[in-house]
């Protein structure tokens, strides 16, 4: 019963990720299931008179990958989540000279109780990789915990400007259980 929400409610935060990110949806990445992997990509160009002259391009990039915890989240399930996360970015992550920053979140949505270990580790974690000395960007990576019911998200302090808007949807109902 719980499941069954929790899988709705990962089923409506994917609708509004549709906007502006590729969704897909049920992956699965080595044996860890996940309810959607969300996918941005922009990309800025400068330009010298015409076109055909570049100057220079960037790009930026947030992945999002999220699961369901059916069970209660234990410290070892986030670690593992972590460690997958961290294993298979790398597929979604083209290293070229224009690449200029990627930012990845694991959300982990739950309900029940939440130990205060697994509270502390999910917001102390964030982890920054500069490609090639930077001068191929660099990939910034962050851990949270959704709390429909509770209505709250745990995340690093750094990593809160990308679940705001997350936090809003939950605040004003449109994203309910």
């Amino acid at each position: 019963m719980v499941g069954d929400r929790l899988t709705r409610f990962a089923h409506e935060l994917a609708n509004k990720f549709t906007l502006y990110f590729d969704v897909y949806r049920d992956e699965q990445i080595s044996d860890f299931p996940l309810a959607f992997i969300a996918h941005y990509k922009r990309r800025d160009e400068r330009y010298m008179v015409t076109k055909k002259i570049k100057v220079y391009g960037v790009e930026n990039q947030q992945l999002v990958f999220a699961t369901v915890a059916n069970e209660p989240v234990s410290l070892p399930f986030v670690r593992r989540f972590r460690d997958v996360i961290d294993q298979h970015k790398h597929q979604f992550i083209q290293e070229h000279t224009e690449h200029m920053s990627t930012i990845v979140l694991g959300l982990i949505i739950a309900d029940g109780k939440l130990d205060e270990v697994v509270l502390k580790e999910v917001r102390k974690y964030r982890k920054v990789k500069f490609l090639k000395f930077g001068w191929h960007g660099w990939v910034e990576m962050y851990m949270a915990v959704l709390h429909p019911t509770q209505k709250t998200v745990h995340i690093h302090p750094k990593g809160r400007s990308f679940v705001k808007s997350i936090e809003t949807l939950m605040r004003e109902d449109k994203i309910s259980l």
